[in-house]
């Protein structure tokens, strides 16, 4: 039987496989068909089919494909390659490192398997090839998907038609982590040893006892009129803490953008400075290797948990105490000022946590919601699709688990919007009923007297309010907090709140709290596939710039400063990521031109720290000058050295006082003589 490029004119004819093949050759550019064999004369051989190379001889097919074409039929035409994905060398598909794809969608293992074979048989250039049935695929190929983390897919094996994850990724779009790995970072790594997750753990845990000593020593601690270093810490640590909050949510909903590497590994530093307490714990499969609950799931419960924990904790606490107060039989107006202050501290602990937390649980909440979920096209004819979740693709969106979950997230959506909301009424009602009081109080003794007490952070100080509505005051930071005349206010939950902002923006912090959601709410909810969600994300990014610039809602100047650098860098950073969705040349100078980029981004992006670092020291060094702090070390360091170095001294004073005495002896002796 004779096909392709050749035909046979003599009857009789007998294939010798020691010796060439002695069948009459095709002209280039054409062949025998399978329905036209055998072929007996040249009139047998046609013109080879669309997408072959006509210019060469047909060989054992339909002449060989045109570059960037494949066939799924030996003796048939070829098809134009996908144009992103897969290499058609060799006339087959196969994945390209970095891409994925997925033969488990439904149809049966003779999909994959027939394809397998028809790639062994296309390989076969000689006449050895299987021409039975193996010539020809009659199936589906997948679809082709670029994987989130190119390294992650490597594609090495059986000559890339099945997707091959690296070591230690599985799952879909090699996106999870292989057991006895953990990720970090949206990176696997080995699981460490039990003892380093206990160091990790007791870590943590001390951090969070620091700050709950420092801030419960600075709420017992007697307030001045100005602000505390405490105070001003937490100021500019709410600032720090909300610029990598949004810049790391940004950073990680953007995995799909090809950031430069270095951007990338200081994206995962945003991360942990996020304090997303529920991501710097090892996940629990290094310890339980068949531990698969999603982490998006665990990250649910806990932060629901905690928001849980927190309110029943102050709570029971004020309870508890309020118990232990009349158990104490202590006189009432004792015990009325002891609970009111034990509330107050109840409500600050309650607001801070929930404060810090809010962010990270929001984010979570909203990628649960159904517009999470992304489609995914399984066949090249783009008739079969599944829906996973974006953060999470081993999650399928139309699991009765899943679906659960996104009833729970959007239950839980009143506490996205109700937290703040929240906070915003309890505000403005202590400031109404502190203003109500202020003003019975001032009919009843003076009309000089202040409306508000002087020791709230949110008071309305009349004579004030015009000189802070379009300037920012020229304050150092040590005359904020080292005045001299004594207050009885406390450091509450409303001064955490409010006190780093002029009188009439004590509502300021509520807005950045949402401005915290908002700047990642479209890109959270669709992706950045969608340019619009990319210049929406922007729009309101210039928006809280641009309004923040125009109110100028912050008290201390360096405060004002430090929090348009941050807001400035935000814009920058979302900037760059829209440019680098735009398609690019691969020339050298476009590599040279992204590195630049990844220099600039990260040392803007750690400027925050450096500044709020830099001005803290400043800050403290005026300080102890102003309190001759300074002096007084310098006079101690001065009179230590001189006192190491006395026995030198006295040498020297004793050998001067002879030398000054022979001088004396021998100017008397001159005035003598000269006499």
């Amino acid at each position: 039987m004779v096909r392709c490029g050749f035909y046979q004119t003599k009857a009789g004819q007998v294939v010798d496989s020691s010796q060439a093949i002695n069948c009459q050759r095709c002209n280039n550019g054409t062949y025998v068909t399978p329905q036209a064999h055998p072929g007996i004369s040249p009139a047998n051989c046609t013109v080879c089919p669309t997408g072959t190379n006509k210019s060469l001889h047909a060989g054992f097919r339909a002449c060989p494909c045109l570059d960037g074409f494949y066939r799924t039929d030996r003796f048939g035409e070829c098809h134009p390659c996908p144009t992103e994905g897969v290499n058609c060398s060799e006339e087959y598909q196969h994945l390209l490192p970095g891409f994925w794809w997925t033969w488990d969608w439904g149809l049966s293992d003779d999909n994959y398997i027939s394809y397998e074979r028809f790639v062994t048989n296309v390989c076969t250039e000689d006449s050895r090839y299987d021409n039975t049935s193996n010539f020809r695929f009659g199936g589906v190929l997948p679809k082709v998907h670029k994987c989130p983390r190119n390294e992650s897919c490597v594609n090495a094996v059986l000559g890339g038609i099945n997707a091959t994850c690296k070591k230690g990724y599985t799952g879909w779009l090699c996106s999870q982590c292989s057991p006895y790995y953990y990720s970090w970072f949206d990176q696997c790594f080995d699981c460490p040893k039990w003892w380093w997750f206990l160091l990790e753990a007791i870590a943590v845990c001390v951090a969070i006892v620091l700050i709950v000593i420092i801030i419960a020593w600075q709420a017992r601690k007697v307030r001045r009129n100005g602000r505390s270093a405490v105070s001003l810490l937490l100021a500019r640590g709410k600032i720090l803490l909300g610029f990598y909050q949004v810049m790391g949510e940004i950073i990680s909903a953007l995995d799909e953008i090809a950031w430069p590497k270095t951007l990338t590994s200081v994206g995962s530093f945003f991360r942990l400075l996020e304090v997303d307490i529920v991501r710097m714990f090892i996940s629990p499969r290094c310890y339980v290797p068949n531990f698969t609950y999603p982490n998006i799931y665990i990250e649910f419960l806990a932060g629901i948990i905690f928001v849980a924990f927190v309110l029943l904790g102050g709570w029971c606490f004020y309870g508890s105490k309020k118990c232990y107060l009349k158990a104490k039989k202590i006189p009432r107006a004792e015990q009325n000022a002891l609970m009111l202050q034990t509330k107050q501290r109840c409500y600050l602990f309650v607001v801070i946590l929930l404060f810090i937390s809010y962010p990270s649980l929001s984010s979570v909440i909203l990628t649960l919601l159904p517009s999470g979920c992304h489609l995914f096209y399984m066949d090249e004819k783009d008739t079969l699709s599944v829906t996973r979740l974006r953060t999470n693709y081993s999650i399928d969106c139309q699991t009765e688990q899943h679906v659960q979950f996104t009833y729970a997230a959007e239950a839980s959506l009143f506490y996205v919007v109700g937290f703040p909301l929240v906070l915003f009424l309890l505000l403005w009602w202590n400031i109404r009923k502190r203003k109500k009081t202020g003003a019975v109080a001032g009919r009843q003794e003076s009309e000089d007297q202040p409306l508000l007490d002087a020791g709230s952070r949110c008071r309305l100080d009349a004579g004030r309010v015009a000189s802070y509505i379009n300037n920012v005051p020229d304050e150092t930071d040590d005359e904020l907090f080292l005045h001299s005349e004594p207050s009885h206010a406390e450091f509450n939950w409303e001064s955490f709140l409010c006190e780093n902002y002029k009188p009439n923006f004590w509502y300021w912090e509520i807005l950045e709290l949402a401005r915290k959601i908002v700047q990642t709410l479209f890109v959270l909810l669709y992706g950045p596939d969608d340019h619009f969600t990319m210049f929406a994300t922007i729009v309101i990014s210039v928006g809280f710039l641009l309004l923040h610039a125009y109110v100028k809602p912050m008290k201390d100047a360096a405060e004002h400063r430090l929090q348009m650098c941050s807001l400035g860098t935000i814009f920058l950073n979302l900037l760059a990521a829209t440019l680098l969705l735009l398609p690019s040349e691969d020339a050298q100078s476009s590599k040279k031109r992204k590195e630049f980029l990844s220099v600039f981004l990260v040392l803007m992006n750690l400027s925050i720290i450096v500044f709020v670092i830099a001005s803290l020291v400043w800050t403290s060094v005026k300080a102890l000058w102003r309190h001759g702090c300074l002096r007084r070390l310098g006079s101690c360091i001065a009179g230590e050295w001189s006192w190491c170095c006395r026995p030198r001294h006295r040498g020297q004073e004793v050998n001067n006082h002879l030398y000054d005495d022979s001088d004396e002896q021998d100017s008397t002796t001159m005035t003598v003589n000269f006499e």
